[in-house]
């Protein structure tokens, strides 16, 4: 038997693990419907971008050093924030998407 646990995380939680910001990007859909995903992250106060793999990687591996995952679990999957919203006029911080999904099987 195969049991899979889902750690919901806050984008801040993403960030402050990383030490990077996430990156969104916008895709135009329709006229009126945008799409936005994590493109990558960057570094704070630098230029530096990683890949949303290594940022994942680097964050599983700290939550195992936390004692959240067990340190015998080697692999893990991850949903990165998505969403499909109609377009308006300004664009808030509260309409990007807010949870990152990271699962491992056991």
């Amino acid at each position: 038997m195969n049991i899979t646990t889902i750690i919901e995380l806050q984008n801040n939680e993403v960030e402050a693990i990383t030490g990077a910001q996430l990156v969104f990007a916008q895709e135009k859909i329709d006229e009126n419907i945008i799409e936005t995903c994590v493109e990558c992250f960057q570094v704070k106060d630098s230029e530096e971008k990683i890949s949303t793999e290594k940022a994942m990687q680097k964050v599983f591996e700290q939550l195992k050093t936390e004692g959240v995952i067990p340190s015998k679990v080697e692999d893990f999957s991850f949903e990165m924030p998505s969403c499909e919203r109609l377009k308006s006029k300004s664009q808030d911080a509260k309409d990007l998407p807010q949870k990152v999904v990271l699962s491992y099987m056991s």
